[in-house]
């Protein structure tokens, strides 16, 4: 599987690419031992940092005015940071 296929005008996976890529394993990661390690703390942990960069990831691309991935915003916040907020709200109530 070519992760430069899910790419828009991606034909190789160049370092920008692989940062992204890098970024949300590594996230998924943190998830997966938080879970493992059923600690409500590190999960909220997670999901936080999850939340700030895909903020920073949407600000960055309407401040860079990048055409290419806009129509993908809606789906980012749809998808990613408002699930997340949803956990984090849940989560919030578990450690306090």
């Amino acid at each position: 599987m070519n992760p430069a296929q899910f790419l828009p005008d991606v034909t190789d996976l160049n370092y920008v690419t692989l940062l992204y890529i890098t970024r949300n394993v590594t996230v998924a990661l943190g998830i997966i031992i938080a879970l493992l390690l059923k600690s409500h703390r590190a999960l909220l942990l997670i999901l936080l940092v999850r939340i700030l960069t895909d903020i920073s990831d949407v600000v960055t691309v309407y401040y860079l005015n990048v055409e290419v991935i806009k129509e993908s915003v809606p789906m980012v916040v749809m998808l990613l940071i408002v699930p997340a907020f949803a956990a984090v709200g849940y989560l919030w109530k578990r450690v306090k």
